[in-house]
């Protein structure tokens, strides 16, 4: 097992066990607030040169646990959007050879943050 694999697997069990948890909606979510939140618990990671953190959830009636990555954006032209794509990809394809089956997947860029946000949410025990 790989170096990033393990450590996904390491915090989404931190999170099951003890994380803390997200009561709000996913339409409206504060990211900066939420990575802030993850800050001051010292529940902010950092994998694949992305800052991530997960939080306890309930999504459809069941236990769930959000993940949340913050990608940077690039303001350089070409290599700004290819270094992106790149990222998200690393990170898309990491999530899935984790954890095999997600339940939501949402992405949102956000310019006042210079950030792309990518939240995945995986239920627990399936």
């Amino acid at each position: 097992m790989n170096y990033i694999i393990e450590k996904l697997k390491d915090y989404f069990d931190q999170t099951v066990e003890s994380g803390q948890k997200y009561e709000g909606t996913l339409k409206n979510i504060d990211f900066y607030a939420l990575f802030c939140q993850a800050a001051s618990k010292n529940e902010l990671y950092k994998l694949m040169g992305n800052n991530m953190c997960m939080f306890n959830y309930e999504y459809e009636g069941k236990e769930a646990v959000m993940i949340i990555f913050s990608i940077p954006l690039n303001n350089t032209e070409e290599t700004g959007s290819k270094g992106m794509a790149e990222r998200t990809m690393e990170v898309v394809e990491n999530i899935e050879k984790c954890f095999i089956d997600i339940d939501r997947t949402i992405s949102k860029e956000v310019k006042e943050d210079k950030f792309m946000y990518l939240l995945f949410i995986k239920t627990i025990g399936e």
